[in-house]
Parts: C-alpha cells; sequence; structure tokens
C-alpha cells in the first residue's frame, strides 16, 4: 500500500504540469473565442459610426478629430487580431498560452474601443466655424427717448422665456430697421444670452427660395442647398441644420406678409431649443398671422422732430419765420425718414420764399397720391427738389431693379449710357466720369 501511495504521489507530480498546460491551452482557446466575439461587436458598431457619419458628411463638413482617430485604431488593432489569429494557427503546441495571455489583453483594448465610441455625442462631424452674425453699420438712433424705449422693450421681451416670437411694427421710414440693427449688434456684444445672430431682410415680393438661400448662407450651406430646387426638400434640409443649433435670434426685417415656418424649414421657437424669431413689418396683422407678440414703434415727439429737423437742415434758421419751420416739421408727421429727407432738401437754404414754397408744396396733396403712405408723399417733395432731369431719370431707373437689389455703379452707368441718360461722347472714359459725377449728386441729395 506504501508503494501504491508514492507511484499516485509520483504521478500527481509528473502529471500536474501536463494537467496545468492542458487547462492553459483550453483557456487560451476560449480567450481566442472571446477575442473574436469581442472583435466583432467592434466592426458592427465600427460599421453603425461609417453609415451615420456619411449621413452627416455634406460638402463643407468633416469628421471629428476624436472620430478619426477612434476609425483608424480600430483598423491598428484589427490587423493586430488578425496576426494573432494567424500565429496561434500556425504555432506550436506549447505556443498557446502566450497568445492566451495576448488575446486577454486584445480584449481589454477592445472593450476599451467600445466603450469609447459611446462618447461621442449626437454629432459625429463638424462643419466650418458657425458665424455668429454679422455686426451692421447703422446710424445713432433717431429720437433718443422714444426709440431707446423701444429698443429696450424688445431687449427685455428678447431675454424673457415667455416669449418667442416678436413682431416690430409701424410705419415706413419710422425707424424699425435702425432700432433692430442697433438689437443685431447688441446681440453680438453680449453672447451669453445667444449662440448667434441671423439677420435677413425679407422684403415685399416674397420668395420662399430666395429666403431659404438667405438663411442657409449664414449657416455654410448654401452650396449643399443649391442641389436641391424643391422647395419642401429645401426646406427639410434647412430644418434639420437649424435643429442643430440652440440659442440663435433669427430676424426678419421688412416682412410684408404671413407665412408659416415649416413651407421655409424654420423649427418653431421653444424654451427647449431657446430660439428666438423677431420680425420687422408695417403691418400689424403680419404679426398677428405669425403669432407674434406685438411690440408698436412710436412716431417721434414734438421736440424729438424738431431737434431731428434742425439737426440735419445744419444751418441758421432764426431769420426764417418760426411759424414756417414749425409747419415744415408739423408736415413732415413725425417720421424720422421724412423728416431727415426733406430737411435734406433744405440743407443750407436761407432764403424765406424757399422755406415758404417747400411747405407750401408739403400741405398741397400730390395728384394721385392722397391713399399713399405719407412719406412717399414727403419724399416726392426730395424728388422734385433735385431740380435736375437726368438725376431724375437716373433715380427712376434705379427703381427698375428688385427690392434691396446691390446695385453696382458700373453697371449701372453702362445701362444709362445705353438709355440716353447720359449723352454720348467721344471717349468712353468721360461718359463714364460723367455717369460717377451724377451718381456723386445723387447720393448727395
Amino acid at each position: 500500500m506504501e508503494i501504491l501511495g508514492s507511484f499516485l504521489e509520483l504521478g500527481k507530480i509528473i502529471l500536474a504540469p501536463i494537467i496545468e498546460y492542458y487547462n492553459h491551452y483550453r483557456g487560451a482557446d476560449e480567450h481566442l473565442k472571446n477575442l473574436k466575439r469581442k472583435r466583432d461587436d467592434l466592426e458592427c458598431k465600427k460599421s453603425d459610426i461609417e453609415l451615420e457619419m456619411r449621413a452627416e458628411l455634406v460638402p463643407g463638413k468633416k469628421p471629428k478629430r476624436e472620430v478619426k482617430s477612434w476609425l483608424q485604431k480600430v483598423e491598428t488593432i484589427n490587423e493586430e487580431i488578425q496576426k494573432i489569429e494567424q500565429e496561434a494557427i500556425r504555432g506550436k503546441y506549447l505556443s498557446r498560452m502566450h497568445f492566451g495571455r495576448v488575446a486577454c489583453e486584445k480584449i481589454l483594448e477592445v472593450t476599451e474601443l467600445i466603450d469609447q465610441s459611446c462618447g461621442f455625442g449626437d454629432c459625429l462631424v463638424i462643419g466650418p466655424p458657425v458665424r455668429n452674425g454679422d455686426e451692421l453699420p447703422t446710424r445713432a438712433l433717431v429720437g433718443e427717448s422714444t426709440a431707446k424705449r423701444t429698443l429696450e422693450k424688445i431687449w427685455e421681451h428678447l431675454l424673457d422665456e415667455d416669449f418667442r416670437i416678436i413682431g416690430v411694427y409701424g410705419m415706413g421710414g419710422i425707424g424699425k430697421t435702425t432700432v433692430m440693427k442697433e438689437i443685431n449688434n447688441r446681440l453680438l456684444k453680449e453672447r451669453y444670452e445667444f449662440n448667434s445672430v441671423i439677420w435677413v431682410t425679407v422684403s415685399k415680393a416674397f420668395n420662399v427660395i430666395k429666403l431659404q438661400n438667405d438663411i442657409a448662407c449664414h449657416l455654410n450651406l448654401e452650396n449643399e442647398l443649391s442641389k436641391f430646387k424643391d422647395e419642401t426638400t429645401r426646406a427639410g434640409k434647412l430644418y434639420a441644420e437649424l435643429k442643430k443649433r440652440k440659442r440663435y435670434v433669427l430676424i426678419l426685417d421688412d416682412m410684408w406678409k404671413a407665412f408659416p415656418l415649416e413651407i421655409v424649414g424654420i423649427p418653431e421657437p421653444t424654451s427647449a431649443n431657446g430660439c428666438k424669431l423677431v420680425l420687422t413689418t408695417r403691418d400689424v396683422n403680419v404679426c398677428n398671422g405669425m403669432n407674434c407678440v406685438n411690440i408698436k414703434m412710436e412716431l417721434l415727439s414734438i421736440k424729438e422732430s424738431r431737434d431731428l429737423f434742425l439737426k440735419t437742415v445744419g444751418c441758421d434758421v432764426s431769420n426764417i419765420p418760426k411759424d414756417v419751420v414749425e409747419g415744415v416739421v408739423k408736415e413732415c408727421a413725425h417720421l424720422p425718414l421724412a423728416i431727415i429727407t426733406v430737411a435734406g432738401s433744405l440743407k443750407n437754404v436761407v432764403d424765406i420764399s424757399e422755406w415758404r414754397n417747400t411747405l407750401n408744396e408739403l400741405k398741397t396733396p400730390v395728384k394721385g397720391l392722397e391713399h399713399v403712405d405719407v412719406v412717399f408723399q414727403k419724399l416726392q417733395l426730395s424728388y422734385k427738389r433735385l431740380n435736375n432731369k437726368k438725376l431724375q431719370r437716373c433715380l427712376l431707373f434705379c427703381a427698375l431693379y428688385p427690392e434691396d437689389y446691390e446695385i453696382y455703379r458700373d453697371n449701372l452707368i453702362v445701362h444709362l449710357i445705353d438709355e440716353g441718360v447720359i449723352k454720348s461722347m467721344s471717349k468712353r472714359q468721360a461718359m463714364l466720369d460723367k455717369g460717377h459725377t451724377m451718381l456723386n449728386k445723387l447720393e448727395n441729395a
């Protein structure tokens, strides 16, 4: 029995390394199988990310650096795993333990890569830096107290979470655009409230495609949007891009009619996205149609009107009868544009007769304009006071261009030459010089 026991103990000693090696061999196989399963999980994750990234990669955008780096790491580790598998097949029996340990290490690396992919967020690509907005040139506010009251009221509504769509309405020439330019510039300076500002001039001839293009230009999306002609498809693209952005202010200046936001592709401003829509219009019904909270742009006070008028005239009017001066100011109807225009036509004029004549013309209803906005009646006086048929024709020619169209001087002068507004001369340069001289006079007026 003692001999038998000795043989058993000896057998255990001899077999122990073999059994241990067998266990390691089986363990190595399990590790390799686990590695393959993990590698398959990683490949699925990689395919999903590449598919999602391709859907987001519109022109002008590129993968995030962390995503690009992750994909490169996945390629590298796939090559390493493939090498491990090939060496395991070709390797000797006694080397299986080594491959088991390597497989365990790679399993940990693959698991770490899978975990990393969960932290990429909703967007896998980035585009060019989003324009925060453009500072707009503007003059000093006309009518300090009245204009500033309106400006501060608009500002309060912008900061109030209860108001999402704000409508600013008032007569033509009352200063709505000037006030909104000040708002635009203030928003850009105080960016802690909003991320970006988008300014678009809508104008009378409402056009969905043009409005979409103007908004897309601020989002660096114009090239992508130009591929599509259908308004609905374009609206979908614009909607998707705007929806990604948070806390922007969209300013639609000079609206003449209401429209559903969805036909353009503008998401509804909500407390969730933190966005605001501000529009300016002459018609309060447009505000109502857009479901706005309305802010009325008030007329200038009597004192503000008189101060602005005298500042613009720029000369001593003490020799002009007070009732004549006050009468001219009154006929401008407290409208900044009318005041600036009429006062500009009287700039440095000290002849009493000319002042009286201007007052009579302002008081006389213009035939055919009885039912037109008062500011246009006052503007006609400025047109008549050009006292130059060619300058008047030049101004009327400009009116043939679409509203808000950018008119280039050289192109305009060529048209004026073709139409005979500028007479033919022996040298082309002389005609161009004549054209620029006319335009300078028109701008000065």
